[in-house]
C-alpha cells in the first residue's frame, strides 16, 4: 500500500504544481525592420555565459561608445535591459558582485520544469527602476519563442523582470510563461543573438556579441551534457544567417567551468572585454562610416 502510494501522491503534488507562470503585461510582437538609429549591440544567450557582456559594455564605455538601441537573448536580455535602464560597467560590476544562483535560481518541484524563475525577475525589477521596458532611456527589446505559433517574437514594453524571465526560460529547465494565452520559452532557440531584433528596433549599423557558437566543445558523454550540446548545435545552426548578417561579431573565447556556477565570473568578464577590444578597430571603422 505505502509503495503504491507514495508514487501516486508525488504525482499529484507535480501535477498542482505544474502551472505555467501567467504574465499578461508582456507587449509581444513578430520581428520587422526599420532604420532610425545608428548604433546597435544584439546580446546573445549562453546561460552562465552572460557575463561575458559585461566585459563587452565595459571596454565599448572605454571608449566612450554608446549604443542607441539594444536587444537580447535569454543570457543576454539580462544586459540588454540592465544597460538600457542606464546602468554604467561599475554600476553591473556591484549588482553582481556577490550575486549568487540561488538569488536568481528558485528550485520549485514541477513538472514544467525545476526552476522557477521568478527569482531572476525579483532581482532585475531590484536593479533597473522601471516599471516597464518601454519607458527606458535606451530603446530595448528582448526575444522569446512563442511555443503556440512556434516563430520568434519580440518583447518591447511590460514588466522588466517578467520580460527577462520569459527571455531566458530554458526549456525543460525553467517553467514556461503564459502570456496572454500564448507559451514562451527562452529567445535563444531560433536565435541566439538577436541581429535582427537590434534592426527592428531601428539600428542600421549592428553588433553582435556570441558567446555560445563560436566556441563549443566536445561534450562528456553524459544524457545531460550530450542533451545540451544537441540544443546548443542546433540553435546555433539555426542562427547562423542571423549572426552574419552583423556588421561586426564579438567571439569571446572563454569557456566556463561549470553551467551552473557564478565562479569563472570575473574571467568571463574579461574574455568579454578582451573579445572587444581585438574588434575595437573595426567598430570604430564602422562608426566612421
Amino acid at each position: 500500500m505505502l509503495k503504491t502510494l507514495i508514487p501516486t501522491s508525488l504525482s499529484l503534488l507535480l501535477m498542482a504544481c505544474s502551472s505555467p507562470n501567467v504574465y499578461n503585461d508582456l507587449n509581444v510582437s513578430e520581428p520587422i525592420v526599420s532604420g532610425e538609429h545608428k548604433l546597435g549591440v544584439a546580446f546573445g544567450g549562453g546561460g552562465v555565459r552572460g557575463f561575458m557582456h559585461l566585459g563587452v559594455l565595459k571596454a565599448l564605455e572605454e571608449e566612450g561608445i554608446q549604443p542607441d538601441v539594444v536587444s537580447g537573448a535569454s543570457a543576454g536580455s539580462i544586459a540588454a535591459t540592465l544597460y538600457a535602464s542606464g546602468m554604467s560597467f561599475k554600476d553591473m560590476e556591484a549588482a553582481i558582485e556577490k550575486l549568487g544562483v540561488s538569488d536568481v535560481a528558485d528550485i520549485v518541484l514541477s513538472s514544467k520544469g525545476f526552476v522557477n524563475g521568478k527569482r531572476l525577475s525579483d532581482w532585475i525589477n531590484a536593479h533597473v527602476g522601471y516599471n516597464d521596458l518601454a519607458d527606458m532611456p535606451i530603446p530595448v527589446a528582448v526575444t522569446a519563442t512563442n511555443m503556440t505559433t512556434r516563430k520568434t517574437v519580440v518583447i518591447r514594453s511590460g514588466n522588466p523582470g517578467h520580460a527577462v524571465q520569459t527571455s531566458s526560460t530554458v526549456p525543460g529547465t525553467f517553467v514556461p510563461v503564459e502570456n496572454q494565452g500564448d507559451i514562451l520559452i527562452d529567445g535563444s532557440v531560433f536565435s541566439v543573438v538577436p541581429v535582427y531584433t537590434a534592426k527592428d528596433l531601428g539600428a542600421k549599423k549592428v553588433i553582435a556579441v556570441d558567446i555560445f557558437c563560436h566556441n563549443q566543445p566536445a561534450p562528456e558523454l553524459t544524457v545531460s551534457k550530450v542533451l545540451l550540446a544537441t540544443f546548443r548545435m542546433q540553435s546555433c545552426r539555426l542562427s547562423q544567417q542571423e549572426m552574419a548578417s552583423a556588421d561586426v561579431l564579438i567571439t569571446p573565447n572563454y569557456e566556463p567551468s561549470s553551467d551552473v556556477s557564478f565562479n569563472d565570473r570575473a574571467k568571463s568578464i574579461e574574455a568579454g572585454y578582451l573579445a572587444a577590444k581585438e574588434v575595437m578597430p573595426q567598430i570604430k571603422a564602422l562608426l566612421a562610416k
